[in-house]
């Protein structure tokens, strides 16, 4: 079975009123809508699910984080919208923007995988961050030309930082190391910033770990591997962030090795 089911569809008054939060998950070989969207699995929880969470709006969300001084990563999404010339995808751009005018700039960090919008955000006095996402899977297969080409719209442009999978950053050498990747040494040569996704998204790594660390699952034994992981991410690849489902691993290592937390 397959569905598609976008925000988009739906009234903000419809997704508070008739809608609760819950777990991400999809079962493709499902009979029903409720089959299809009742599969978490199993390395994810319902444990938050109970009792229907209310779905908060972008602008109530935003309130709650900037009382408590937090930070922003808002992503761009590639929306499955056919814009007008009366409601245009810059148009769509600027609301978001708005939406953070009562915001220190410097606590937002825009993300997406369009880096077009990127290009127009960096323009704006919220392009002191801006993470380019990238999918691109063939460009760990790039030569060192051919990435410093691949990356240089980047930086002509103002963006700060390439955001790529974890699998596209580590890589083994012949003695079983993690180490960096070409693409994680030229990005940062080139001096951009490094944002890793996602760190705990994935079954046990002592199964391997899943499609994000399947350039380096050869080497993983163990779930406490994934402090390894986060270690060369860190000191050997130089990134400034990490996205992570679940906080824990990653304030461990921040706390034992003294990186401040935003």
């Amino acid at each position: 079975a397959s569905a598609k089911c976008c925000t988009t569809d739906f009234t903000l008054s419809e997704i508070q009123n008739q809608m609760c939060g819950r777990m991400s998950s999809s079962n493709k070989r499902a009979k029903t809508p409720q089959q299809y969207i009742s599969h978490t699995k199993s390395f994810q929880t319902d444990l938050y699910a109970h009792d229907c969470p209310h779905i908060q709006s972008h602008k109530n969300f935003i309130d709650v984080v900037n009382a408590n001084g937090g930070s922003f990563s808002p992503e761009y999404k590639m929306l499955d919208y056919k814009f007008t010339k009366q409601n245009t995808r810059q148009m769509f751009l600027e609301n978001v923007l708005a939406d953070y005018n009562r915001t220190d700039p410097s606590r937002v960090y825009f993300q997406g995988f369009e880096w077009d919008d990127l290009y127009h955000v960096a323009k704006t006095p919220f392009g002191l961050n801006t993470f380019a996402l990238d999918k691109n899977w063939l460009a760990i297969t790039y030569t060192r030309h051919q990435l410093e080409k691949y990356f240089q719209p980047l930086v002509d442009n103002g963006v700060t930082a390439i955001a790529p999978s974890i699998s596209m950053l580590l890589e083994v050498d012949k003695e079983n190391n993690l180490v960096p990747t070409l693409y994680a040494k030229v990005a940062k040569d080139l001096g951009l910033d490094i944002v890793a996704w996602t760190l705990e998204r994935s079954d046990a790594l002592s199964k391997g770990g899943g499609w994000y660390y399947s350039t380096i699952s050869q080497v993983l034994r163990t779930d406490s591997d994934v402090i390894k992981v986060l270690d060369v991410l860190y000191e050997d690849v130089g990134i400034m962030a990490v996205w992570t489902d679940w906080p824990s691993v990653a304030t461990f290592y921040a706390n034992c090795k003294g990186i401040l937390l935003r």
